[in-house]
């Protein structure tokens, strides 16, 4: 099946769109401030994904008006528990369609380059996994072919129709379908995201030409995917040894290497190879750094302090300090750096 991108559409009239669209309105800002703070790591994307935007839990979840003002119902007929359905999955007018968050998608704060490449890894996972649970729970996707009014055929959610006609009434036929979204429906699109594969995305933007920016910088300790990195797996089933971390000591254009402190040895890999930053644990620290945390710790509570440091930290990072910063070094009784 052809996967459809978001960012080709035109401008969508809203006055069509009702609810859907001032629920995405609502969410926007939140859900792209969210995203903004992502790195560009389609394993960082899908978690994202799978946290917040098929989290029924979470309120910038996907679904919350529709489901939200379905539960308000005292009950629903048969037309109104296939649209539901349809109003979740449908290509265009669903709220993973065009008309839903495709909205979101076109919105120009995510067409700059800075957010081109989440935005489209976003995009792919999203389709992809739709379009998966699609074919899984055979949702017809023209709306001539559903026929919601014969339960028998099974061309259309045969699994949903099933429940439906063997519900006593309304309120039942309601209940049935809540129960068809929250443990067949739901689950299979999480289950198909988590399918996607880190390869697939970023084949897909290399074709488009969008160049995956790098999250890491020299002095990073970073993961890195290993000769038994099995590429069909999550980061989190890689068999032991899959995968390894270290400092980055040099990027040399796409190349990147990285100093394993267990093999005492510098290792060679592409950018692709490198999953990303690794988290730092206090005995990986220098010894600087753990000089710097401790001394911080005592004066935490002093926010005048606090401040001074951090304008300090300010005056550092800047190389047009460098002869003041070896003046202050020398008041201090310390070395300048490098020497």
């Amino acid at each position: 099946m052809r996967i459809k991108r978001y960012s080709d559409i035109e401008p969508v009239n809203e006055e069509i769109l009702g609810k859907i669209v001032n629920f995405f309105k609502n969410m926007w800002n939140k859900a792209i401030q969210e995203l903004e703070k992502l790195g560009n790591d389609p394993n960082d994307v899908k978690d994202y994904i799978l946290k917040n935007t098929l989290n029924t839990k979470d309120d910038t979840n996907v679904f919350s008006q529709l489901l939200t003002d379905f539960g308000k119902l005292p009950g629903a007929n048969d037309q109104a528990c296939l649209d539901l359905v349809a109003n979740m999955l449908d290509q265009d007018a669903g709220s993973l369609g065009k008309q839903g968050i495709g909205v979101m998608f076109s919105d120009k704060k995510l067409q700059g380059e800075d957010m081109k490449a989440k935005r489209r890894m976003m995009e792919f996972t999203i389709n992809s996994a739709r379009d998966k649970t699609i074919n899984d729970l055979k949702f017809q996707i023209d709306p001539k072919k559903r026929n919601p009014d014969n339960l028998d055929d099974t061309n259309h959610l045969p699994d949903l129709k099933k429940a439906l006609k063997g519900a006593a009434d309304d309120a039942k036929k309601k209940e049935a379908t809540l129960n068809f979204i929250n443990t067949k429906l739901i689950p299979t699109l999480i289950n198909n995201v988590k399918a996607v594969r880190e390869e697939d995305v970023k084949k897909t933007l290399e074709k488009e030409g969008i160049e995956l920016p790098a999250d890491f910088e020299v002095k990073d300790v970073v993961k890195y995917k290993t000769k038994k990195y099995d590429p069909n797996k999550d980061e989190d089933d890689q068999p032991e040894g899959g995968i390894a971390q270290g400092e980055v000591r040099k990027i040399d254009g796409n190349n990147v290497t990285i100093f394993n402190s267990k093999l005492n040895a510098e290792i060679k890999k592409t950018k692709e190879e490198i999953i990303g930053k690794a988290e730092v644990t206090e005995e990986q620290k220098g010894e600087n750094a753990k000089k710097a945390a401790d001394q911080l710790g005592k004066i935490k509570g002093d926010e005048d302090k606090m401040g001074q440091v951090a304008k300090f930290a300010e005056f550092i990072q800047n190389d047009a300090n460098k002869d003041k910063i070896a003046e202050i070094e020398k008041i201090l009784g310390g070395e300048a750096q490098g020497q």
